[in-house]
């Protein structure tokens, strides 16, 4: 396969730390640059779900993650190529601090980057993409200081380039004078400059915003309004010429073919409570033959006519509990089939609902255990090997992914090995008609993981 198409003009909206913006910045720069007609293509660095769907209401395109733990190195960058096809601009938002990695990463990852740069980080994306980077700071409790750490960035890595800085939460027109005062002695433009309480923040749950899926058109309204309010204090043009100095690197892009002959039907549920699924998994399974039927279990009474296989990602079904709970005759129907063997993958969310209860609340009892909410999050990256055969692997094989809960299933199961940055634990259901697990795959470059599930729906 040779490679047939360049990278478009594109730049990556970083931060110094979590907290100081990036996300409201990152859409409303994806806003403006599509009101002015650009066709703009949003990516997030990591495995989140939720700043995705606020980016495809702000430009009308489908995102995707950039994650070299989920994709690996060498996959990252064709990724970004399929999502900007036909794209005029691709922004990019980070993860975390700019420099900001994790202590997980796969034997797969092998490309040669400046050992400052760490595994997982949005400068381990700049680098890979060679893509330019417009750092957003804080200017909460400081001023000229910033001047120092903009520096710091800039100069800590030759294989990150830092080419412009956006000021956030100033206080008055003084405040700004002092910091712009800093940056006289550095040769790098200030691009925006917004402040303090410019913009009224989106509602959060847990670590992140609430999904855009739960109330679309009031986020919508809000990012009209994040436009005129932030967007407006942004030099477009200025980001527009920095993107264009990204050096157009080739990627693999297959060549466009169609899908497959349809071999199963699988349901896949969606909807509010279970809006944690990548696209890409969709498409993997859609190239494995499935014909896909999304069901919302908060409102359908049944599964899709012809199901042959279930697939339910993630989401908050803790949250809509009570009313996924008075759903009985979809839960009758789930737990009869999944006993009976229909072939299920659930991620996190799913599993919850496969569950007897989630704390007093009855679920579809389709598995024998007990969800537990808590108080302490389990977050990270995971390197999971099944420990028996199953709908979707082999016993011993490896799977990417990453984990994020408040909760515990009890029995916490046994039939997968995690190994994370704190150790190994296992825990999990399989059979060969199952894997249940708290893991979030992205088959983005685990493909064959699709394949052996369509396999088993057949």
């Amino acid at each position: 396969m040779e490679p047939r198409e360049h990278l478009s003009p594109r730049v990556i909206i970083a931060g110094t730390s979590s907290g100081v913006g990036k996300t409201t910045i990152a859409t409303a720069i994806m806003a403006s640059l599509a009101a002015k007609g650009l066709r703009v293509t949003p990516a997030k660095v990591g495995p989140d779900f939720i700043d995705p769907t606020y980016h495809e209401l702000a430009c009308g395109r489908r995102g995707t993650n950039l994650d070299t733990f989920l994709l690996g190195q060498h996959a990252v960058r064709d990724a970004l190529l399929k999502a900007s096809e036909n794209s005029d601009i691709s922004v990019i938002e980070g993860v975390m601090g700019l420099f900001d990695g994790s202590l997980m990463t796969r034997p797969d990852n092998t490309i040669d980057l400046d050992p400052r740069i760490l595994p997982g980080s949005t400068a381990e994306v700049a680098a890979l993409t060679e893509t330019p980077v417009i750092l957003v700071v804080d200017a909460t409790s400081t001023s000229s200081s910033l001047a120092a750490t903009v520096e710091g960035f800039r100069n800590y890595s030759s294989q990150v380039k830092v080419m412009g800085v956006i000021i956030n939460n100033y206080r008055t027109a003084s405040h700004l004078e002092l910091i712009k005062g800093g940056f006289k002695h550095l040769d790098l433009e200030i691009l925006g400059a917004i402040p303090k309480g410019a913009f009224t923040s989106w509602n959060s749950r847990h670590l992140g915003l609430v999904p855009a899926v739960e109330d679309p058109e009031t986020i919508r309204r809000s990012i009209n309004v994040l436009v005129t309010e932030i967007g407006d204090r942004l030099d477009s043009e200025k980001i527009i010429q920095i993107a264009h100095s990204a050096t157009p690197l080739r990627g693999n892009l297959r060549a466009k073919v169609g899908l497959p002959p349809t071999r199963t039907v699988i349901a896949v549920a969606a909807g509010a409570a279970f809006s944690f699924v990548y696209p890409e998994n969709v498409d993997a399974l859609k190239q494995a033959g499935a014909e896909i039927r999304f069901f919302d279990p908060l409102n359908d009474q049944k599964l899709p006519g012809g199901t042959k296989g279930l697939y339910i990602g993630g989401g908050f079904p803790e949250i809509f509990a009570e009313r996924l709970s008075k759903n009985s005759t979809l839960s009758v129907e789930v737990s009869s089939a999944v006993r009976a063997g229909l072939p299920t993958w659930a991620e996190c969310g799913g599993l919850i609902w496969l569950a007897d209860y989630v704390g007093q609340v009855p679920m579809t009892a389709a598995l024998p255990l007990r969800i537990v909410m808590t108080s302490r999050l389990t977050l990270g990256y995971v390197s999971a090997t099944s420990r028996v055969n199953n709908c979707i692997a082999e016993t011993g094989e490896r799977l990417y992914g990453h984990e994020f809960h408040y909760s515990e299933s009890s029995p916490r199961g046994d039939a997968v090995t995690f190994t994370t940055r704190n150790g190994t634990k296992r825990e999990g259901f399989a059979s060969s008609s199952l894997f249940a697990s708290y893991l979030h795959v992205h088959l983005g470059s685990q493909k064959h993981l699709a394949e052996r599930f369509v396999s088993c729906c057949v």
